[in-house]
């Protein structure tokens, strides 16, 4: 469980992976992006 309240699904991710796909993104390199609904911080 997380501090959302429930736990990830993969249509939790899915949004973040195409925001990171778009044309505006492409100076982005080299991250590290935790999409854990809070859990790890």
């Amino acid at each position: 469980m997380t501090t959302l309240g429930r736990v990830g699904v993969p249509d939790d991710i899915g949004p973040m992976i195409a925001s990171l796909l778009r044309d505006d993104n492409r100076w982005v390199t080299a991250q590290r992006i935790e999409v854990s609904g809070g859990q790890t911080i």
